[in-house]
Formats: structure tokens, sequence, C-alpha cells
């Protein structure tokens, strides 16, 4: 017999005694999480035990078996660890009189029977309860095949919760530690480059310059300048590398969101308009304030702009809003382009990354952005795309006074 802890009662509460058998069903369920709704709703429909287990739960409104057995499978095995391992203590059977077993058992089924949450015909039944109870020790027909001993449960269980709590714990820490270890990559690159990469870019855009200031052969001339701009681009990539790795100190002041996209629009209109794509900011329905820093918000927000205009080409339109939902400001950038490829979508944020395929530039511009909107305490996301376009969405917290 297991004492399992009563998963939704008040920290500090006495475990719940189950049997064997009980403590089978909630290891399948943690090995089977795909099945573990099923699993715990048969246990339940023919395992007394479980039955009082489940009725520890009185914060839980379930109508039907299956969903308090999804209560209980949500979060089983990290709600199991964290109780662990004092209440995940084991009690032989064959330490209890078979008597007196019989005699608890059928007092625990009867007071079960009284006051199970969900409307199962045959759980609702005192008959069923009582049924149960009037075996040698407690059991029934019904269920003496499903409550037979399971040899080796005692520590399999507990041994279990703690190896899957583990891994959950290794899962969920996984990506914010590889998101570390990027950034302190990124950072050794990004001072290596600076040093051992500018310097020389620096000489060749001069000697480019020197060198067309005397030139009058249009040939030559457009070679150089072709060299100069390129030196430039990779100077401005550095620059770009290093605001990734190691962004400035933010300046934060109140701000206008609705006023900020005039801005990033005002300064993009140009571009636009070469590429005949219509840039429009709609009119907000009231104002937004947010402590940010106004200068690397533009920054941030003109590079999914410049995104959108990037996977449009020509022709076409990219719509600047920002609207409330609960207590943030949600900056919306929508555009007509092509939509964005699945196996893009897991790296846009990655810089270097080419989603030219999907019509999006090479360089830093999203993952600029995020890095930027992450400082402020924001998020940045592709809410929707497809064939008419996609859909970025920055939130950021509103400032104290509107939220």
């Amino acid at each position: 017999m297991l004492w399992l802890p009563a998963l939704c009662s008040a920290s500090g509460a006495a475990p719940i005694a189950v049997a064997d058998a009980s403590a089978v069903a909630v290891e399948s369920a943690l090995l089977e999480p795909n099945g573990a709704v099923d699993i715990l709703s048969a246990a339940l429909l023919v395992d007394p035990w479980m039955c009082r287990w489940a009725n520890a739960c009185p914060a839980v409104e379930a109508a039907t078996v299956e969903e308090l057995a999804e209560h209980l499978a949500n979060g089983l095995s990290h709600r199991l660890a964290s109780a662990a391992p004092h209440t995940l203590a084991y009690t032989r059977v064959d330490e209890v009189a078979a008597r007196d077993f019989a005699q608890q058992a059928a007092g625990i089924l009867a007071r079960a029977a009284q006051s199970v949450p969900f409307g199962e015909p045959a759980l609702d039944s005192p008959g069923f309860y009582r049924e149960v109870a009037s075996g040698p020790v407690g059991l029934g027909e019904a269920t003496k095949d499903y409550l037979r001993c399971a040899a080796g449960i005692e520590w399999r269980l507990s041994r279990l919760v703690q190896r899957l709590a583990w891994f959950e714990k290794l899962s969920s820490d996984f990506d914010t530690q590889l998101e570390q270890a990027k950034l302190d990559a990124m950072k050794e690159l990004a001072y290596g480059a600076s040093h051992e990469v500018n310097n020389p870019l620096a000489n060749i855009s001069g000697r480019a310059q020197a060198l067309l200031r005397d030139e009058t052969y249009s040939k030559r001339r457009r070679m150089l300048t072709s060299i100069d701009a390129n030196a430039i681009r990779a100077h401005e990539m550095i620059s770009d590398l290093m605001l990734f790795a190691r962004p400035p100190a933010l300046e934060l002041e109140a701000t206008d969101l609705g006023e900020l996209l005039d801005k990033v629009a005002g300064e993009l209109t140009t571009t636009a308009d070469e590429q005949a794509i219509k840039l429009v900011v709609e009119p907000a329905s009231e104002s937004f304030t947010a402590a940010v820093d106004p200068t690397q918000m533009m920054v941030a927000i003109a590079a999914l702009v410049q995104n959108s205009l990037d996977a449009i080409g020509h022709d076409g339109q990219v719509t600047l809003s920002v609207a409330r939902e609960a207590n943030q400001a949600v900056l919306r950038v929508a555009d007509t382009g092509p939509g964005i490829a699945e196996e893009v979508r897991q790296h846009m944020f990655d810089p270097f990354y080419s989603g030219r395929e999907a019509g999006r530039g090479l360089g830093f511009g999203l993952s600029k952005c995020w890095r930027i909107v992450t400082l402020h305490g924001g998020n940045v996301k592709l809410e929707s795309t497809g064939p008419a376009g996609s859909v970025f969405a920055v939130r950021m917290p509103l400032s104290t006074e509107e939220s």
C-alpha cells in the first residue's frame, strides 16, 4: 500500500493511502504521457483507492471521469516530485492484519461513495462500494483482478517520479542555457571580428574612396564604388554583431508608441516608394505610453519593417499598428509578402540565417529586433503567416499608470 500526496490539497496535507495497483496506474500514466488521461480514467472506473485519492482534490470541479483524470494527469510527475520523498512512502500490506484492513477499506470506500465528484452511474452507486468492500480483505469481484500486489512498485514509482522530474527540469532549462551559450559565443566572435576585421575593412574603404577621387574611367569607378559599398556593408554587419552580443545600456524614457511608429514609417517611406510598396500606419484608438529606449526601439521596429519590404520585393503594402491587450501594448507589422516557410520559421531570429527562399534577406534584422525587444522585457513573435502575408507582433509592458 502506497501513500501518495493529495495533489490538490494545501501544502502539508496528509498523504492518501492507495493500493499497489493504484500506484501501477500512476506509473503507467507517467510512462505514457500521451495516454495518461485514458489510463487514469480506466483506473478510476475500477479502483476505489484511486477514487479516494482523486477526492482529495476539493478544488476540482469535474463532471466526468475524463475531466478528473485530465486534471490528475496535468503536471503529474512535477507535482509528485515536489511532494517526494515524504509522501511517497510505502507500507507493506502484509504488515496489516487482513481483518483490520478489510474494516479500514470498507470505511474508506463508504466515505468515498458519499463524496465522489463526478457523475458516473457505477461510481455514484453506494452499492458499487459495498460490493467492493465485501471481499475477505475489502476487495470485491469487480476489482480484485485489478488490485493485485505489484512487485517492486514501492521503489519503482519514487525513482521514476524523481527521474522524470529531473528530465522535465533539464528540458525546461535547455532553451535558456542554449540561448546563453549562443550569446556567449556571439560575444567572443564580435570582439574578435571588431578588432581583426574592422581595421582591414576601414583600410579597403579608405583606399577605394581615395582612388575614386582621381578616377575618370566609368567602368573602374563602378568597380571602386562596389568595393567601397561592400566594405561598408561588412562593417555594418560587424556593428550589428556587436549590438547583438553586447548592446548598449538602455536609456529608458516615457515614449508614445504611436508616435514612434510614425517616425519609423517616415524614415522608411523613401525606401518603400522605390519598391512601389505602400507603408501605412493605422491610427490608434488611444495613446500608449511605455518606458523604452526610443532610439533602440525604433531600430527594432525598423528592422521588422525592412524585413517586410524585403519579403514583398515590389508592389504591396506594409501596415503598422498598436493596440492594447491586457496590460501590454502590441505593435504589429503586417505585410502582403509570400509568407514564411515552416523550415525558415524556427531559424528566422538567428543571426546570419538566410531565409531568401521565403523572400527574407540575410543579416541581423530580425535577430537585432529580438535582442532589443527582449532587453526591454517584451517579446517578438511571428503571429501569423501564409500566402496572403505575415504578421509580426511585438508585445511590450505599458507604463504603470496605463496598465
